[in-house]
């Protein structure tokens, strides 16, 4: 049939391009057909249906994890259809939720949480969404009742899956937040010890027992946990936080663990422990703590990068009072527009921003942070000038002898414990002699009832670090107060140099307080030497022994009522005649410690005369050292800050030796 074509009196037939639309036609009108009509759609199932929503649901979360605009807006569109062919599953609400979130419509992704919860009340997912997007409205609001609306969802995640870990971990800092550190410390536990493993469960555990006083277990936690972590976070907790974060992103809470951990490198902390008594350094443990809870509270899985509200907690710890956009702060910023090629500005613009302040009273400075793009992330906010109230207080730093400041102030740790941890610990110490070597002494006192039990331990280090005496011991009762402290005594022979002096009290709650205190030890000389003078408590005759003396020292250094003044004191190498009897006088003198003078004051103000003064009468003792008690009436002394002054005089050689101390008259 090949090269067949129709003919019309044995001539082919050629065809014009008119006549094919009439052929058609008239084909339609045989079949019965209408030209330009279309087939008869066929029905969609119900399987078809759900079929098609499963897929655009797909599609949805692809788009979703698509920074793109056009992505996300392509996911909405998917989404809605997909719950118009599948109104019952609430999956496409979870995605679409999501999607709403990272267009910044919060209520709007909450209501999709919300509707998502209706269909499946039993289901974690929803309330799970629902948690993290109150919790998002907390970090940018800080209204409270988001924070309570995001413990509850997270609450009802654990009703629904107790052995879960990924509740108990985000409830861990939010508990906190609400100031309920015990139910912190119930969800770190049940997330340590729920499914899956999270490598940040530990932090969040070590994070809660730092902040309950439990030092070693936190330790060790944090010795376990920071390995085993991403090595992006790993380097937030070994670089220590005035390098600075550099706006790198760190891995999801709940990933799993990276690399493994590089070489040992040198430790940063090293000197810089405030308790030289435990083998933990706890400035490094509240910098890990910090570190620990700004990761778990301020990390968002939609926006993986750590703001500067995180870095400013790391930095200087939790701040005293947190405002957003509080009066006298600036909500808006400008920008000028330069027209192209000549430098000259346009004109301004002027566009709102959300201002918050970080307030740390106790360091002089509070901390503005900015969030121009209104979506709750912040920066530090950029002026012209220099705010100088962004810093420390240079003078308030001086002043606190309990701050370190690293980095210049960029980190200021307290190396006292926190607040509702702290042991109210005072101490002194004194310089004696023993064997021809000089002896130092230390006393601490701590509140305690004659039912509580206290621990102590002390140490003694060189200048350069090396541990030269450590001892613990019980704490006992006070004489001076017995119903409401107790005390402990320390004491080493030393040589000569200069020397710090740590003693650290413990409670069996956890508290914790700490004494130190740097002096110098002498070398012992070859004449009349005299200790230092040391107020004490109580009747002398109590504490003498045989040939010891159990002293105890009136460490706050005050009197009050009739109670008299005694002090104690040694003298050493005294001449012995002969027969082996040494003789001396001692003369003590109390004057009131006069006020600071300034200007012409100094010229014209004469020495005040003693207010009591006495003579003892010659005293007479085989040997050459005396132990001496010297109890003075007191009762005629006015409230006052006065100077308690002792003479020794050696009255075979004539030579003389004073010593001085100080107390307040109540």
């Amino acid at each position: 049939m090949r090269g067949w074509a129709p003919t019309l009196g044995g001539r082919p037939l050629r065809y014009r391009l008119p006549f094919f639309p009439l052929v058609l036609c008239a084909l339609f009108i045989t079949l019965g057909v209408a030209p330009g009509s279309a087939a008869p759609p066929r029905s969609r199932s119900a399987a078809d249906s759900l079929a098609t929503a499963r897929t655009l649901t797909r599609w949805g979360w692809d788009a979703v994890a698509d920074p793109g605009i056009e992505s996300r807006q392509r996911a909405v569109r998917d989404l809605k259809e997909a719950i118009r062919l599948d109104p019952r599953n609430p999956e496409p609400w979870l995605a679409l939720g999501r999607a709403y979130e990272l267009g910044d419509y919060g209520d709007l992704a909450r209501d999709c949480y919300r509707r998502s919860i209706a269909l499946a009340p039993r289901q974690p997912d929803g309330y799970m969404e629902l948690g993290m997007a109150w919790k998002r409205e907390f970090l940018r609001t800080l209204d409270r009742a988001a924070l309570d609306h995001a413990v509850g969802a997270f609450d009802t995640v654990t009703l629904l899956r107790p052995n879960g870990a990924d509740a108990w971990l985000r409830l861990a800092p939010l508990r906190y937040e609400r100031g309920d550190l015990a139910g912190a410390a119930v969800a770190a536990e049940r997330a340590l010890a729920g499914r899956p493993r999270r490598p940040a469960a530990p932090l969040a555990a070590a994070c809660v027992a730092y902040r309950q006083g439990e030092i070693e277990r936190a330790d060790s936690l944090f010795a376990m946990a920071i390995p085993r972590l991403d090595p992006t976070l790993r380097a937030m907790f070994e670089k220590p936080s005035w390098v600075g974060f550099g706006g790198a992103a760190v891995p999801a809470v709940g990933t799993a663990p990276g690399e493994a951990a590089p070489a040992a490198v040198t430790d940063p902390w090293a000197g810089l422990d405030p308790d030289p008594t435990t083998p933990q350094n706890e400035a490094r443990l509240e910098y890990w703590t910090r570190v620990a809870h700004a990761y778990l509270l301020f990390f968002d899985p939609l926006r993986p990068e750590l703001d500067a509200r995180a870095e400013t907690y790391v930095r200087y710890g939790p701040p005293n009072q947190v405002e957003l956009n509080p009066a006298g702060v600036a909500n808006t910023f400008k920008f000028a527009k330069d027209q192209p090629g000549r430098g000259r500005a346009l004109g301004q613009s002027e566009y709102p921003l959300d201002a918050l302040v970080w307030s740390y009273p106790d360091l002089g400075m509070r901390v503005v942070l900015h969030d121009r793009s209104l979506t709750g992330r912040y920066t530090p906010a950029s002026t012209r000038d220099p705010d100088p109230l962004s810093v420390p207080d240079p003078r308030v730093l001086a002043k606190r002898g309990d701050l370190l400041s690293l980095g210049g102030g960029r980190l200021i740790i307290s190396t006292r414990p926190p607040r509702e941890q702290r042991l109210e610990v005072e101490g002194m110490v004194a310089r004696f002699e023993s064997e021809g070597r000089p002896r130092l002494l230390a006393q601490v006192q701590a509140p305690g009832s004659p039912g509580d039990t206290l621990w102590a331990r002390w140490v003694v280090l060189d200048p350069a670090g090396r541990e030269l005496a450590r001892d613990s011991r019980e704490l006992a009762l006070s004489a001076c107060d017995p119903t409401a402290r107790r005390v402990a005594e320390f004491s080493a022979t030393l040589g000569a140099g200069a020397f710090q002096v740590v003693v650290s009290v413990r409670d069996a709650q956890r508290r914790r307080g700490l004494f130190r205190d740097t002096l110098a030890l002498a070398p012992a000389s070859r004449g009349l030497a005299l200790s230092d003078v040391v107020l004490a408590c109580g009747e002398p005759a109590l504490m003498v022994s045989g040939s010891t003396v159990r002293l105890e020292a009136n460490i706050d250094a005050r009197i009050s009522g009739r109670q008299p003044l005694v002090a104690y004191f040694e003298i050493y190498r005294l001449a012995a005649d002969a027969g082996g009897l040494a003789r001396f006088e001692y003369e003590y003198t109390v004057r009131r410690v006069p006020r600071a003078l300034t200007g012409l004051a100094k010229l014209f103000v004469l020495p005040e005369a003693p207010v009591v003064s006495a003579t003892s009468r010659e005293a007479v003792q085989v040997g050459t050292l005396r132990r001496q008690f010297v109890s003075i009436p007191a009762q005629s002394l006015a409230p006052d800050h006065y100077r308690l002054e002792i003479r020794v005089r050696d009255l075979l050689t004539g030579a003389e030796v004073k010593g001085a101390t100080e107390f307040v008259r109540e």
